[in-house]
């Protein structure tokens, strides 16, 4: 119920959003929508234009790099954990939480910037976006079947209206709603300060967990610590260890090496996090 209340305060397009990929409604689709759309909504209708309606929502996974998918593995899901939600003019994504409530940043991608798509998959799906500006991206769609549903109604959305000068999807301040620019940490309009690169690079590399304190992501951080102290621990072990014994002396570099990486995925990720424009302070 109080899902249902949170919803109807929505500009819902119930014949799409409630519907599954044979356009026939359903009740599983509304309940899931209702759920979704309950922690999503009260920060997405801060944004929505006056005759924007919300199509549908989906949970899903931001782009990943080979060397997240590496050297991460299952993690990343949650590091990278986002939600999409198609309007009648756009596609929003927000970053969220574990939880899959949103964080303080937003993006947008006009359907006038969006020159093609693709949905497929088995189990879980990908949508793959290619941009008018040249760029391609690829989401990992978390739930079953979801790429069916988009394939049902953005045809009819993509290709179409007029794009934006950035061509591709962008953030937008999540105080004022207007664009930003890439690389200035600052809202040019309501002068929203930001966290910054040299912030997220410092944090990473001298603090153990410090880039995903810094961002907000406090169990990877927790993480992060006990990573750093364990091969910390066994550095000392094996010098130890190794002590005359000339067969052994490799052993500690090799964990150095192996901190080294670790500490380079960490730097990836905060870095990848500031991105998205995390406020510096919380917004009220």
């Amino acid at each position: 119920m109080e899902n249902d209340a949170i919803v109807n305060q929505l500009p819902v397009d119930r014949a799409v959003c409630y519907s599954n990929d044979k356009g026939e409604q359903s009740d599983k689709v509304q309940k899931q929508q209702a759920k979704l759309l309950a922690k999503l909504g009260p920060f997405v209708r801060k944004f929505l234009e006056p005759d924007e309606r919300i199509l549908y929502a989906l949970p899903a996974v931001a782009p990943l790099s080979a060397l997240e998918q590496f050297f991460t593995g299952w993690h990343v899901y949650y590091l990278k954990a986002c939600a999409l939600v198609f309007t009648s003019k756009r596609m929003l994504y927000l970053p969220t939480t574990t939880g899959g409530k949103p964080r303080q940043s937003l993006a947008q991608a006009r359907y006038g910037d969006i020159a093609s798509f693709t949905a497929k998959g088995m189990l879980n799906g990908h949508l793959e976006l290619a941009y008018k500006g040249g760029r391609r991206e690829k989401f990992t769609i978390q739930s079953f079947g979801e790429w069916k549903k988009l394939n049902a109604f953005l045809p009819k959305l993509v290709p179409g209206g007029e794009p934006t000068d950035r061509r591709d999807r962008h953030f937008l301040c999540p105080r004022c709603a207007k664009p930003l620019a890439r690389d200035v940490y600052a809202c040019p309009s309501c002068r929203l300060a930001f966290k910054t690169p040299s912030q997220a690079l410092w944090f990473a590399l001298l603090v153990p967990g410090g880039g995903y304190f810094l961002t907000g992501h406090f169990w990877f951080g927790v993480q992060g610590v006990l990573t750093d102290l364990l091969i910390f621990i066994f550095v000392l072990t094996t010098l130890v260890a190794s002590h005359g014994k000339t067969e052994l002396m490799a052993a500690p570099f090799v964990i150095l090496v192996l901190l080294a990486l670790n500490k380079l995925v960490a730097v990836q990720h905060v870095k990848y996090f500031v991105g998205q424009f995390l406020p510096d302070s919380k917004l009220t």
